[in-house]
């Protein structure tokens, strides 16, 4: 099986259509525009795809540090803080503003991924991060209703499970009964997150899962 960019540009596109639609009145301006930049890094597995490792690890290596970066400076200095509120406030979440982003928990993620998993195993667990993820929440906020003491719902995380067994249908490699798992874990992980943000512990958990699959087959 080899893996196109078609398939996955129908995902993103429907995806965009998800969050743009009318159905979609549950969600702020700024939470979409939020979510459609989250849909977004799934072009950093898709590039992953046609690019070796290093130049990978090194590009993402930069951007957690600078990530790292921009979130000491904002808690840290007052007057960078405040700019940095200005400009991007309303598009964090309330447990964001005096603590980490998502955006560098991303970003961290998907170094410790591309650094230390096997190459398609990375760029499944961002892609499961970048678009199931994504589905979880749009399904939730607007058709959501079955919660088990967590602000997450069963619907959302079983459309995160089944767009995760879809982006694995899509991939070579590894083998389709290792992706399944992996998609279990991440849609898991989306539901319980632990106390941890999801960005951060979806990838690495489901990833570190497929590659105990890929050692134990």
């Amino acid at each position: 099986m080899i893996i196109t960019s078609f398939p996955l540009s129908k995902n993103l596109t429907l995806m965009f259509t998800m969050l743009t639609s009318k159905n979609m009145k549950a969600l702020s301006r700024y939470i979409i525009i939020r979510k459609l930049l989250h849909v977004s890094t799934a072009l950093i597995p898709l590039c992953y795809i046609f690019l070796p490792r290093f130049p990978m690890v090194a590009s993402l290596c930069i951007l957690g540090i600078f990530s790292l970066l921009v979130d000491f400076l904002r808690l840290e200095i007052k007057a960078f803080g405040n700019f940095f509120n200005r400009c991007f406030g309303k598009l964090l979440w309330k447990n964001e503003k005096e603590a980490l982003t998502a955006a560098t928990h991303f970003a961290v993620a998907a170094f410790l991924s591309v650094y230390f998993f096997d190459k398609w195993i990375a760029i499944a667990v961002l892609l499961f991060l970048s678009l199931g993820d994504t589905a979880a929440h749009i399904i939730g906020v607007r058709w959501g209703k079955s919660r088990l003491n967590t602000e997450k719902t069963v619907e959302g995380s079983l459309a995160c499970l089944l767009i995760c067994f879809g982006i694995s249908f899509l991939l070579p490699q590894p083998a389709l009964i290792v992706l399944f798992v992996g998609s279990l874990v991440a849609s898991l992980v989306e539901f319980f997150p632990f106390g941890i943000d999801d960005n951060f512990s979806l990838p690495l958990i489901s990833g570190a899962a497929m590659e105990i699959m890929v050692k134990m087959l």
